[in-house]
Formats: structure tokens, sequence, C-alpha cells
């Protein structure tokens, strides 16, 4: 039990300090002026290896995620629906779509997937027993984390993205559809 414990306050930890990271990118991209790349790649390397420390157990109690889907489908309503998003919202304003700019837009997608989707979608699981508590959970601290990016307009987009991701995390057992969907929607800003 107190293995368990540990285990939890560890995960949680590694939590804490990835949505640190994320909440500083903001500074690191506009203050660093040439060096700001690097870092972000280091950056983004850090939070992506903080959402890839292994898991904790399944909880005992059932949950969306017991019978995953097939996963073509699920990232075709995602892709379809990030599409629709940014036809009809418009989004973020779009970046020069410079060999840099979808790198980084790349790896940051795959970085917050395997954190939110994988690391903090899986704490809030195993801590609610909930798929939708980490549906939530997981969309709406995705959601607050870009403020400091992108400012508070941001938000209803953002919840709306995390949602998608995150019902998609539950369907398919796998945060790898988010992170293809997210890449893709990272990918709709710079080209």
């Amino acid at each position: 039990m107190t293995s368990i414990v540990a285990t939890r306050r560890s995960h949680a930890g590694v939590a804490v300090a990835g949505l640190l990271l994320l909440t500083v990118r903001a500074d690191v991209a506009h203050h660093t002026g040439g060096a700001a790349t690097p870092l972000l790649i280091g950056l983004f390397g850090m939070v992506a290896l903080a959402g890839l420390v292994p898991p904790l157990p399944a909880p005992d109690a059932e949950s969306d995620t017991d019978q995953p889907v097939d996963p073509v489908p699920v990232l075709l309503i995602g892709l379809i629906a990030f599409a629709a998003g940014r036809t009809i919202g418009g989004g973020h304003p779009l970046l020069p779509a410079t060999t840099t700019a979808i790198g980084l837009n790349t790896l940051a997608a795959v970085a917050e997937e395997a954190f939110f989707r994988r690391l903090l979608f899986g704490l809030l699981l195993v801590r609610s027993g909930s798929a939708a508590a980490a549906i939530a959970g997981s969309a709406v601290l995705f959601a607050v984390i870009h403020v400091p990016v992108y400012g508070w307009w941001v938000v209803p987009i953002d919840l709306a993205a995390g949602l998608v991701l995150g019902w998609q995390r539950s369907a398919t057992g796998s945060w790898l559809v988010p992170a293809a969907s997210h890449a893709a929607a990272n990918l709709l800003v710079v080209l």
C-alpha cells in the first residue's frame, strides 16, 4: 500500500513539474531571442519524458477505456473536428511554414499528448475511477496551460480540443491517437 501511495505521489510530482515547464514556455519563446528553438526543444523533450513515466496500475472500477474501439474512425473524427474548427473558428494565427515551425509544433503536440493524455489522464483515471473525470480534468488543464502562450481568449477553443483529445484517449485506450490528431491540428496552424 505504501509503495502505491509513494508511486502516486511521485507521479503527481512529475505532473506538477510538467505543468510548471509548460507554464514557462511562453517566457522561453518570447524572451530568449535566437536561443528559443533549442530551449523549446529541450522543454518539450522534458515534458515528453514526464509524460512517459511508467503508468500507474489501472483502477479497479470499470471505465470507458475497458473496451477500446478501432482507432481509425476515432482518429478520423478527431481530424474532421480539428479541420472544421480551424475552418469555422479560425483559431491561432497562422505561423510561417518553416521546417523549424513544423518540427517544433509536431514535437509540442506529441509531448503535450504524452503529458496530458497519458500521464495526467492516467492519474485522473486512477484517482477518480471515471473516464469522464479524466477527460474533463485533462481538458481543463490543457486549456488553462495555454493561457500564458495565447491569452484567455483561447480557453474555449483549447477546452473543446482537450475534450476531443480526451475522448480519443478514452475510446481507444491509447494516447497515440490524440497525439496524431494534435499533431495534425498543429500543422493546420503552419500549413
